[in-house]
Formats: structure tokens, sequence, C-alpha cells
């Protein structure tokens, strides 16, 4: 019989360090991925409320600047007609979005966004249940026309309003969070009437 030599083999120092070595980096790449993946669901959060706030700045800026026969200085927000339809059907001009509150978000005759003629085909964030959790806000205030950032108070008024369009989402956990907003400055060019 041949004398003991040594062969090449793992001690059971070595074996015990190495699974060690193994289980901290997979926890770090357990850890890693569970990040990716709720910055994932958050950067697909961040773009619905990045639409939703696109969407409803458009339907703002596709209105008049004031309402046709009416000073362009007139108090900011919808007459109580149009204010009575329940929807945004009848608001013709800026103004009439200031202090808007969309909750959940609906399209301008009053049906919830991501129902609409909707066949099946559209993905699972803008679809109505999807978007039951975020919440559109408007803001429409005059401001000073050498600084379009400085809101005019008081009553003062300018050839000039500031409309911002804030989109807000309401975490799993219950809490508000503001996750896109959309701002455009809009100036009126007095005419000899106005």
């Amino acid at each position: 019989m041949k004398p003991w030599s040594r062969k090449a083999a793992f001690t059971l120092v070595e074996v015990l360090v190495a699974v060690a070595l193994l289980a901290t980096v997979t926890a770090a790449v357990v850890l890693a991925l569970g990040v990716v993946m709720q910055n994932s669901e958050e950067l697909v959060v961040r773009e619905v409320a990045e639409g939703l706030a696109q969407d409803l700045m458009d339907e703002i800026l596709n209105c008049r600047y004031c309402e046709a026969g009416v000073s362009p200085y007139a108090p900011l927000g919808p007459s109580p007609l149009e204010r009575a339809a329940g929807n945004r059907s009848l608001f013709d001009d800026i103004d009439d979005y200031a202090g808007l509150v969309d909750e959940p978000p609906h399209d301008k005759w009053g049906r919830l966004l991501g129902e609409e003629g909707d066949t099946g085909q559209r993905p699972l964030p803008a679809i109505a249940s999807g978007l039951e959790n975020f919440r559109r806000e408007v803001k429409v205030q005059y401001v000073s026309s050498t600084n379009f950032a400085q809101p005019l108070s008081g009553g003062s008024v300018s050839d000039y309003r500031r409309v911002e369009v804030t989109v807000y989402w309401k975490t799993p956990s219950g809490q508000i969070r503001p996750m896109a907003s959309v701002v455009r400055v809009v100036g009126h060019v007095p005419t000899e009437t106005w």
C-alpha cells in the first residue's frame, strides 16, 4: 500500500468560506433585483403620470385664452353654468380649468380615462383600473410679465397666465406622491377691443 499523500481537495474551512461568499453574493444579487423591480414599477407609474399631465395640458391649451366677448382680465375659474355640467364639456377657455381636481382621471365629457372605446388592446397601466390611484390638479395664475415664475396676488392681473398640471399617485401604502408636472405660460395679445 502506498503511503498517505495529500490529494488536491478542499478543507472544511475552505468549503465554509466559499459557501459564506456565495451566500453574500446571492443576497446582494437578490437585493439588487428587488431594487430594479421596484424602480421599474415606479418608472411605469411616472411615464403614465407624464402622459396624463400632458394630455390634460393639451386639452387646456386647445381652448381660447378667455371667454369670447369677456375681458381677458376676469377672475379665474369656471362660471356657475360651466361648473353645473359636472364635467369639462363646457370649459371653453383656459381660466375655466383653474382649481380643477380630477380624481380618478376623466376625459372632457366625464368618462373615466381608460374606458372610452376600449377593445381590450390597452396595456394594464392604461386601463381604468390602472388609473384609479392617479389624481390631476390644475393651477391657473396670472404671473408677472417680467418673471413668469412669480404669481400675482391680491386680484392683480397681467397679460400672462401660468398653467400648471400636476399628477399625483397614491402608493399601495396610501402615500400621495407627485409624479409629474407640466407648466406652460400663455400670453394674451391685446386687441383694440381688449
